[in-house]
């Protein structure tokens, strides 16, 4: 019963802060609390002797609790759930009051973040479910920021799954190309040469060559996003107009492909130029679910169209550079880390492998703080990472990059304003 009037205590504060603001008032009115303690004890009021010891139970360890709950804290977090290690904490798993601490702020910081990312569970077991891993995520998130890394790690719209659900939804990328290249054509035209001279940094975004960012939700099509992003971000520079092309088009009507059960982008590529071109995501939009193709509709829309695409050679970042400065390019790379699911800003340099797995498109690229990045483009909503993108640590000693930024990257041809009708029926 004690323990209920706690729980019922903590829903109605519902915020560490406003616990903060409460204990500090309980404190300052101790006197008038004592005095009220006494009226209860009264014999003259016509109250239980049972209830009234609970009562001031329950009053003892209230004030006891804000006693110590501003210097208890083991993790600091604000509205939109960035999160650090309290004062001198680092947060581990296992008996004691510091974790039963951490517990009470945990459930709270839950409660807020299902609030914000909308989050409906089918039962209160699965609710249970979905903490347990929460508290997990939390207390990675939590130790690994206390490191002074020069990323950040945040309760985004993955804190909820483990690793291996996480990878489930997510990883979409074929890491085996295509055998055959039907218009894929073989150049030197990025291969970097010594009088190569580059710009410091690009930016995609900033000359209106990048859509607003996408979610793939739980549909693992990120092969057709990376692609579709970087048709669109050429279409722009080529003909001036930035349009918001279809993924759902290659979803349903890329049979080489197999829609929300992953993909190609080369395959993507070849599909594109075979169909006469693109549709927009206003004729076709997205539903995040696999679907027939709809021959009537492509046979009325708008596509537009590339002439071919071609692939970087491997492991080279100064290639890749090169292609960036000049366009968007999609790269698949290895996202399957637990710091990548939880990226919250920085540049990124956590640990990764070269499993390759998620496609991406590479917008850019700069310098912080001395720490070259590249500017990824992701598919993953505007709630991952900063607003959808990421920065990733560039330059560094391992010839395949970061993830395998370097491995396996790709891009489509357009030499000029071609628009047409689908050749499919």
């Amino acid at each position: 019963m004690i323990h209920a009037y706690n729980m019922r205590l903590i829903q109605i504060i519902q915020h560490k802060n406003l616990l903060s603001s409460f204990c500090f008032f309980s404190t300052y009115k101790k006197k008038q609390t004592q005095t009220k303690v006494s009226l209860v004890l009264n014999p003259k009021k016509k109250m239980g002797s049972a209830k009234s010891a609970l009562l001031i139970l329950l009053l003892a360890m209230v004030i006891a609790s804000c006693a110590t709950a501003m210097d208890m804290s083991v993790v600091t977090y604000d509205d939109n759930h960035h999160v650090t290690a309290g004062p001198g904490h680092h947060v581990t798993a296992g008996p004691g009051r510091r974790n039963g601490v951490f517990d009470v702020e945990a459930s709270l910081i839950f409660e807020s973040w299902i609030v914000k990312h909308g989050k409906v569970y089918d039962s209160v077991a699965e609710k249970e479910r979905r903490l347990t891993i929460f508290k997990d995520n939390l207390r990675f998130i939590t130790n690994r920021n206390s490191e002074n890394l020069g990323y950040r790690l945040g309760l985004n719209r993955f804190a909820d799954l483990s690793l291996h659900e996480y990878k489930e939804i997510c990883h979409g990328a074929d890491p085996k190309p295509p055998r055959n290249h039907v218009f894929m054509s073989s150049s030197d035209r990025y291969k970097t040469s010594a009088g190569d001279v580059l710009p410091k940094s690009v930016d995609w975004r900033n000359e209106g060559a990048v859509t607003e960012v996408k979610d793939q939700g739980h549909c693992r099509s990120c092969w057709a996003f990376s692609t579709v992003g970087a048709v669109e971000g050429l279409n722009k520079i080529v003909t001036g107009e930035l349009v918001t092309l279809s993924e759902q088009d290659l979803i349903n009507c890329n049979k080489e492909n197999n829609g929300c059960g992953g993909g190609k982008v080369e395959t993507a590529y070849e599909f594109i130029v075979s169909n006469g071109g693109l549709g927009t995501d206003n004729d076709y939009p997205y539903k995040a679910v696999n679907g027939a193709c709809d021959g009537r509709l492509k046979e009325n829309i708008k596509n537009v169209m590339i002439d071919g695409y071609e692939n970087l050679p491997a492991n080279d970042e100064l290639a890749l550079m090169k292609a960036v400065a000049h366009q968007p390019v999609t790269a698949v790379i290895d996202s399957s880390s637990r710091e990548f699911q939880l990226y919250e800003s920085g540049v990124f340099d956590g640990r990764c492998g070269t499993n390759l797995n998620h496609g991406v498109v590479v917008v850019g690229y700069g310098t912080e703080n001395g720490r070259n990045y590249w500017i990824v483009r992701n598919s993953w909503g505007n709630t991952w990472g900063e607003a959808g993108y990421m920065k990733m640590a560039r330059n560094i000693a391992n010839p395949r990059g970061l993830c395998g930024i370097a491995m396996r990257v790709s891009y489509p041809l357009k030499n000029s304003f071609t628009t047409g009708k689908s050749s499919m029926a």
